[in-house]
């Protein structure tokens, strides 16, 4: 006497969820290898020397490169704008930066914070944020300041790139402690001890 086969009741379900884990570990896979073949595609549309390296805008929005390109312009540092994660942590792997301004009014950047935390601490990044709520997180994850909505003051961009390039602090303290810049590292110097020894009275 022949038994007919009869599956588990949740097998189709099962059958589901593994084919559900392989399309998302494809997908997974695809973006690895075209963000590992992104360098080779920058060299070939620019070549390495047509980079400028030291400082880096991540943003889509035209109204921002003219902005802060005018602006670095006019501080005399070097730059490149990429307009994807992808494509940042393409230029990353070419050239040395030592800034990156983020556009994360829209998205959060996670995966260049992720990489630059991991391969490249050195490296400072100021991002441009929505709200609050953005904010304080981009400084959780390691963002050295950040910058209020596309019509932030150009200024307040002026004395990051002095206080973190030049003067070499490694975060905005007041920024990074709920307090609005002052100016205060720039116009009277103050060092990271001097604002650690201000938080600790």
């Amino acid at each position: 006497m022949k038994h007919r086969f009869n599956p588990l009741p949740d097998l189709d379900e099962r059958l589901e969820f593994v084919d559900n884990q392989v399309r998302q570990a494809r997908r997974s896979l695809n973006r690895q290898v075209e963000e590992a073949l992104i360098p080779l595609d920058i060299q070939e549309d620019f070549t390495i020397s047509e980079l400028q390296g030291d400082v880096m805008l991540v943003s889509r929005d035209d109204d921002l490169h003219d902005k802060i390109g005018e602006l670095l312009r006019s501080e005399g540092y070097p730059f490149d704008m990429p307009e994807r994660t992808s494509e940042a942590i393409g230029l990353l792997k070419l050239r040395k930066y030592r800034m990156i301004i983020a556009d994360c009014r829209h998205r959060r950047r996670s995966r260049l914070f992720d990489y630059i935390e991991r391969y490249q601490p050195f490296v400072k990044i100021i991002t441009i944020v929505p709200n609050r709520d953005r904010a304080r997180e981009s400084m959780k994850r390691g963002g050295y300041s950040f910058l209020m909505r596309k019509d932030f003051d150009p200024e307040q961009l002026r004395t990051c790139l002095i206080s973190s390039l030049q003067l070499r602090h490694r975060v905005c303290w007041l920024l990074a402690h709920g307090e609005p810049c002052n100016r205060s590292c720039v116009d009277s110097y103050q060092s990271d001890e001097d604002f650690g020894e201000m938080q600790e009275r």
